[in-house]
């Protein structure tokens, strides 16, 4: 079975994606900040017959980690068949409240990801 790629997978929408995904047969790569709750959800839905769920704890904010995030998943599969962008943060405010670095942080783990 082809696999889906699950950022933010740790709780909420992304968990429940994962969920959903896993129930429609798609083994899993998940990846969120939080390895034990990664672990929690790779290890409940991995029980659903046929599914594989594999995880990488990773701060995608962070400079380099959505290049780490792509050499690991090449590394699991050759059949990526979903891909679920859900991690984020959100900010309150206007221009002069967020300064310029959330800002710059939101580019390099949206905009920062080679996929070939």
């Amino acid at each position: 079975m082809p696999y889906a790629l699950i950022t933010g997978a740790s709780r909420g929408i992304g968990r429940a994606l994962a969920a959903e995904l896993a129930g429609r047969g798609y083994s899993l790569l998940l990846t969120a900040r939080s390895a034990d709750q990664l672990a929690q959800v790779a290890a409940e839905l991995s029980r659903l017959p046929g599914v594989e769920a594999r995880f990488l704890a990773l701060d995608l904010a962070e400079p380099g980690a959505a290049l780490q995030l792509a050499a690991w998943v090449r590394e699991q599969t050759s059949e990526l068949a979903v891909l679920v962008n859900n991690a984020g943060y959100g900010l309150w405010g206007g221009s002069r409240i967020c300064p310029w670095p959330p800002s710059k942080i939101c580019c390099n783990s949206i905009c920062c990801c080679p996929w070939s």
